[in-house]
C-alpha cells in the first residue's frame, strides 16, 4: 500500500482533491482533522497551548477559539513556531496510528496524507511520494476568504506565512493543478492515478 503525502499551500484546493481521491477507493488521512481535534479540551495539546498563549484564546467554555489564535500567529513567527512545535508531536503520533491501522485492514490500495504542513511537521518521510497542489496566488487569495471570512489583507498574510512555491516544488513527485476548473482538476488526477 503506499503512502502519499499531498500538500500545498492554503486556498490551493487540497480539500477538493482529496475527496476526489477518497472517492477513487483511497484512505484519506486529515491532518487538518487531526490537528482541530488535538487541541479539543481535555486533549494534550490543549494545556501547552492555553499555559503559552493564555487564557485570551478561550470562549465562555473553556474552548480555544481557533480563529483568535490564528489571528495570533500569523502575525508572529515566534508564536506561530511555538504552535507549530507543540501540536506536530501529537499530529504525527495520531497520523502513525491511522497509517498502521489502514495497512492492517489493508481494504485500499493507497493511504493519502492530506497535510498542509506535511513538510514542516516532517510527516514526507512517513510517504512513499509527495503530490503538491498548486494554484495561481491570487486564486488562493480568493479562495481563502470566501472560506474562513477574512480580508484579502489577513489572506493574503496567511499565504506568505507559508512555505513559498518554490519549495513545495522540490518536495513534489507530482505537481497538481487546482488553478482551473474542476474538469480541469479530474482530468490531471485520472491520469495521475493510473500510476499508482
Amino acid at each position: 500500500m503506499k503512502v502519499i503525502g499531498l500538500t500545498g499551500g492554503t486556498g490551493s484546493g487540497k480539500s477538493v482533491v482529496s475527496k476526489s481521491l477518497a472517492a477513487a477507493g483511497a484512505v484519506v488521512i486529515d491532518a487538518d482533522k487531526i490537528a482541530h481535534e488535538i487541541i479539543l479540551k481535555g486533549e494534550p495539546a490543549y494545556q501547552e497551548i492555553v499555559k503559552y498563549y493564555g487564557t485570551g484564546i478561550l470562549d465562555a467554555k473553556g474552548n480555544i477559539i481557533r480563529r483568535r489564535l490564528g489571528e495570533i500567529v500569523f502575525h508572529d513567527a515566534e508564536k506561530l513556531a511555538f504552535l507549530n512545535q507543540c501540536t506536530h508531536k501529537y499530529i504525527c503520533a495520531e497520523v502513525d496510528r491511522q497509517i498502521a491501522k489502514a495497512e492492517k485492514e489493508n481494504t485500499a490500495k493507497a493511504v493519502i496524507l492530506d497535510a498542509p504542513l506535511l513538510l514542516e511537521a516532517g510527516l514526507e518521510s512517513r510517504c512513499d511520494m509527495v503530490w503538491v497542489v498548486y494554484a495561481d496566488p491570487e486564486v488562493r487569495a480568493k479562495r481563502v476568504m470566501a472560506r474562513d471570512g477574512v480580508s484579502y489583507d489577513l489572506a493574503k498574510a496567511r499565504i506568505a506565512n507559508q512555505k513559498s512555491w518554490e519549495e513545495y516544488k522540490e518536495s513534489a513527485s507530482v505537481v497538481i493543478d487546482n488553478s482551473k476548473e474542476l474538469a480541469y482538476l479530474q482530468g490531471q488526477l485520472d491520469e495521475i492515478l493510473k500510476t499508482i
